[in-house]
């Protein structure tokens, strides 16, 4: 069964639930935004896509279809670009984030993903560690799901315990949004470990940032798969700047020459 937090008024009150996390790599939060505040944040969210979006360079919004509004994938930092999501990364979440690593954190990326119906693609089994370039990888990753994600329409998936077995090896995938996916997964620790998490609307899933995950397809002819994704790494971690930027310049470069941005 997938762990899972004991919700309580105060942060401090999860710090009983760290052991879970540090031993499977990964853990839930039931209702972690109650209904009255994930209302708040549909509102926020539906006013940025409508005012904040055309406004956004080509990088940071991808398009399963280019152009087809419909088909909205991913938006980056959103944190940079309006007040409200600043202080939504920087309220419950920073805090939930440490008392996870145990060290102040630092906000770097807070995304909206879908799989919209019908045309969500599958995203490749991979580590965010290898795109965070962290020396130590004392990172990690928050899914805050907006609506209910079964297999149906391309849940998360984690293998147990891949946390501590280091940085697998990575190469470019064609996934549009999740460029990197570990090139020798599957083998049978990989599967032996794998757990299936669903969520309703308000949960959270927490991982590690080496916890090897990917999600299915959405499946799905009506039902999107919404989330938002916040990212922090630990004080402690060193960011190799430069040899990020490169990546990220790159990569831009090869996703506008293949006519996807």
């Amino acid at each position: 069964m997938l762990p899972r937090l004991s919700t309580h008024s105060s942060m401090g009150e999860y710090s009983e639930n760290v052991e879970p996390f540090q031993r499977d790599g990964f853990v839930a939060v039931p209702a972690f935004f109650e209904p009255g505040e994930l209302a708040v944040i549909e509102t926020e969210l539906a006013r940025f896509i409508a005012e904040r979006i055309s406004t956004l360079e080509s990088g940071e919004v991808y398009y399963e279809t280019k152009d087809d509004d419909a088909s909205l994938k991913q938006i980056q930092r959103m944190q940079q670009h309006d007040a409200y999501f600043s202080d939504l990364m920087n309220g419950k979440p920073r805090q939930l984030a440490e008392v996870f690593l145990g060290e102040e954190v630092v906000p770097k990326n807070l995304q909206y993903f879908n799989k919209p119906p019908k045309v969500g693609r599958a995203t490749p089994p991979h580590q965010d560690g290898y795109y965070f370039m962290l020396e130590p990888c004392r990172a990690l990753t928050m899914w805050l799901a907006l609506d209910e994600v079964d297999e149906g329409n391309g849940c998360v998936r984690y293998v147990r315990g891949s946390h501590k077995n280091g940085m697998r090896s990575h190469n470019r995938t064609g996934t549009l949004g999740f460029s990197q996916g570990i090139t020798d997964f599957g083998t049978e620790q990989d599967m032996a470990g794998e757990t299936v998490c669903h969520a309703q609307p308000g949960d959270l899933l927490v991982h590690q940032a080496l916890t090897i995950h990917w999600a299915g397809e959405n499946g799905s002819s009506t039902r999107n798969r919404r989330a938002l994704g916040f990212i922090f790494y630990g004080v402690s971690a060193r960011e190799d700047v430069e040899a990020h930027r490169v990546y990220q310049q790159k990569l831009d470069a090869e996703l506008a020459a293949e006519g996807k941005i």
